[in-house]
């Protein structure tokens, strides 16, 4: 029974998070588009200046057309970054687009040695997709490294994301959310428990016929997105329904939707959401600080998430 126990706690130590100090090394991989000379140097001076110790390929940047590098080289170097036993944590240079042309190579790996952070959105989605659902890690979206390197996070913002990677923080609440349809109106003096699955719509929906499609139940769904019009909104969210993604959903918590104006300068992207879930019994709230907008919270995916409706709407998500 002793030799079951100790067994069983190896077991669970081995497949827990490992968190960062200073000193720890940080992979960088570019999975999706490139960025400047100029903007990787200031990544890599960012986190030396955090205490960490950046670790990259010499050739992690060999812009070709719209992605940081040949696919082949992009797979191994994010492999490798992924498989290495001596870092922490795998951070994503850049969004952009990219990391679709990876998942088939990618979906031929069984087992990864160990659970590391993972840190990034946008194109990201689909490695959170494949990490959260093929190998069961938790991940977050967070800010990607080229904006911390750029120094696009708010002292407070730096502060909390570094805390979570840390460990000094166990959980990130969401506060003051707001019910966006009937069904979420209705939900009072109650708390929901789930995981939440997501990010960027767009790269969400190229997941959809693939085997990264989510075949998951009870679950939250997460969205947000940049420069997609109210029309753009509304086939994706009907795709996603129509593919029968909302069916075990226990509700959908939006980010941010920025940069949808029309031509003439309108903006529906917000209208059409809510008219998209006016009927849906799924309830729907928005006012996440994630995705593509100034202020960028980590979220964490694929790991326990609290929602309580009562006084105010708060979202809890923990490692």
């Amino acid at each position: 029974m002793l030799l079951k126990k100790k067994k069983q706690k190896l077991q669970s130590k081995k497949s827990s998070l490992a968190c960062l100090k200073a000193g720890d090394i940080v992979d960088i991989v570019a999975p999706g588009s490139s960025c400047s000379k100029d903007v990787f140097e200031n990544s890599v001076n960012w986190l030396k200046a955090q205490g960490f110790v950046p670790r990259f390929p010499k050739d992690i940047l060999d812009p070709q057309t719209f992605i940081s590098n040949t696919d082949e080289k992009r797979l191994k170097y994010l492999l490798v970054a992924l498989k290495s036993k001596d870092s922490k944590a795998v951070w994503c240079l850049r969004g952009g687009y990219g990391a679709i042309r990876l998942v088939p190579e990618l979906l031929k790996i069984k087992k990864l040695p160990q659970k590391k952070l993972f840190i990034g959105y946008s194109d990201v989605t689909t490695l959170h997709l494949w990490l959260n659902q093929k190998m069961n890690w938790p991940t977050i979206h967070g800010p990607l490294l080229d904006r911390c390197g750029q120094n696009q996070l708010s002292e407070l913002q730096k502060n909390e994301l570094l805390g979570l990677l840390s460990g000094q923080k166990k959980e990130i609440y969401f506060s003051n959310l707001k019910a966006l349809n009937p069904a979420a109106q209705k939900i009072k003096n109650k708390k929901i428990e789930g995981k939440i699955f997501g990010g960027n719509l767009t790269v969400f929906c190229s997941s959809l016929g693939t085997p990264l499609q989510p075949k998951i139940q009870n679950y939250f769904l997460f969205f947000e997105d940049i420069g997609e019009r109210g029309y753009r909104i509304d086939r994706m969210l009907h795709q996603i329904e129509q593919a029968g993604i909302l069916k075990k959903c226990k509700a959908v918590f939006l980010g941010d939707f920025i940069l949808g104006q029309e031509t003439n300068g309108e903006n529906h992207v917000w209208s059409t959401i809510q008219n998209f879930f006016e009927k849906s019994k799924i309830p729907v709230f928005s006012g996440l600080e994630c995705g593509h907008g100034e202020v960028q919270r980590p979220l964490i995916l694929n790991s326990k998430a609290t929602l309580t409706c009562s006084d105010s709407i708060r979202l809890l998500t923990s490692m």
